[in-house]
């Protein structure tokens, strides 16, 4: 669990309307643990920016309102695998980039003057581009790496995302 994996600025129209941007943190990870006599290291980096609409329904103590954002998504992996017996050592890269659109429904509470804690579910719908590329490194080959292009439609579900707002 992520304690702040986003920050979104709203510009308020009026006093129910805002164009928002997110900017999401960038998810990091690495492992490098392999078994004896085996080799298999991994990097995985991941960045994703939102812009869209909010529109807030009639401020009270609870407040839901609905938000519909153009997302953009990055993504790298680089995975190296061999040793063992056989001594082979493999790379596998897989780079994905994609748009599409996340619609989200949420509610606040009015905890104080200028902080509301809530909650949101959102779905993002996006056309994914992937390049998957094979490379072998050891025993060194003549060989060309390995190239895959594939395009996909692909959905992420939130069921839920406790929020924490403040407005300055």
């Amino acid at each position: 669990m992520v304690p702040i994996n986003n920050i979104t600025y709203k510009r308020w129209i009026n006093k129910n309307n805002a164009i928002r941007l997110t900017y999401y943190r960038p998810i990091t990870r690495s492992n490098e643990k392999p078994p004896d006599n085996w080799n298999d290291n991994s990097d995985y980096k991941e960045q994703v920016f939102r812009i869209g609409y909010e529109y807030i329904f009639d401020q009270k103590k609870f407040t839901p309102y609905l938000a519909l954002d153009m997302t953009y998504l990055t993504s790298t992996s680089s995975r190296v695998v061999g040793g063992g017996f056989t001594g082979e050592m493999n790379q596998f890269d897989n780079n994905k980039n994609g748009v599409g659109v996340t619609p989200t429904i949420g509610i606040n509470y009015h905890l104080f003057k200028n902080i509301y804690i809530g909650a949101e579910s959102n779905l993002s719908i996006m056309n994914m581009k992937n390049e998957k590329i094979s490379t072998k490194l050891f025993p060194v080959t003549n060989e060309l790496p390995a190239m895959e292009n594939t395009s996909s439609i692909e959905s992420i579900f939130n069921p839920i995302q406790v929020i924490v707002k403040i407005k300055f």
